[in-house]
């Protein structure tokens, strides 16, 4: 590997590393089926071509029996290392967060993977749950609305590249279905959810002080914005936190996230 490919980034799925001057490559880790980062390229050309600000990706390619993918570069920093250096911003990023979410969720784009059918097949693997768990969380599910808009799938803070222009990226998990859902999500990664293990621990010691004001910054503004009340979000939360159990996290998020599954399920009839 030469300096003109010094990894940027780790992640619990891929390395990212420079690539030319105005490209990237994302190299997925061995032993990830080939067919997702298959899905992920097309999957991230459908979303390039709705005109949103998503890196374009150009390729896909193999390296030392990994494959990759090619992407434009999204310059910048990412919204947490835009918090890391200035925490007095925290209340303008979780709007800004919550503005650039609302303009995914105005986004139609076609051929993408349903939103209620992934979930449901996540929470039917989800060996945490019992039977009787499963069963009232998907029935519960199927009477919440499918409305057909794009949703990023794990839209966070460390997502949004902040610079000449703002960025989203990683679109690995968008699908078609209800954006309540997809803010469901990120409440669920903003209040719980794991930093990147690359993070230095000083960053993420500030973050986690940050966490509820970042949060409540998001939250209001999006509400706001979008016309959607907390009842209609919250209604989501079981279903996206019992799928979110069969994704590579660390087994004491798992607990807390079954936690709260059993403490909703209990409040209903």
């Amino acid at each position: 590997m030469g300096e003109s490919e010094e990894i940027i980034a780790f992640g619990r799925t891929a390395e990212l590393m420079s690539y030319g001057e105005q490209r990237v490559l994302k190299l997925f880790r061995s032993g990830l089926p080939a067919n997702l980062a298959e899905e992920e390229f097309r999957i991230s050309m459908a979303v390039y071509q709705s005109g949103l600000s998503v890196p374009q990706p150009f390729e896909m390619l193999e390296r030392d029996g990994r494959t990759g993918i090619v992407y434009e570069k999204a310059a910048g920093m990412t919204m947490i290392a835009a918090l890391a250096r200035d925490p007095g911003i925290v209340e303008a990023e979780g709007q800004r967060m919550a503005r650039l979410h609302a303009e995914i969720h105005r986004c139609r784009v076609e051929g993408l993977p349903r939103q209620k059918a992934a979930l449901a097949h996540k929470i039917t693997e989800a060996k945490l749950l019992s039977e009787d768990e499963t069963r009232r969380i998907t029935a519960g599910m199927d009477l919440l609305e499918d409305e057909g808009f794009l949703c990023h799938g794990d839209y966070h803070p460390d997502n949004i590249i902040l610079g000449e222009k703002e960025w989203i990226i990683d679109w690995m998990t968008a699908m078609t279905g209800s954006p309540k859902a997809d803010v469901a999500r990120t409440l669920l990664l903003l209040r719980t959810g794991t930093l990147p293990e690359e993070l230095p621990p000083p960053v993420q010691e500030l973050f986690a002080r940050l966490r509820e004001n970042l949060t409540i910054a998001y939250l209001q503004e999006y509400m706001k914005l979008s016309g959607i009340t907390y009842t209609e979000i919250e209604n989501w939360l079981v279903p996206v936190a019992a799928a979110r159990l069969v994704e590579w996290i660390p087994e004491p998020e798992k607990a807390q996230l079954v936690k709260l599954i059993r403490e909703r399920l209990q409040e209903r009839p």
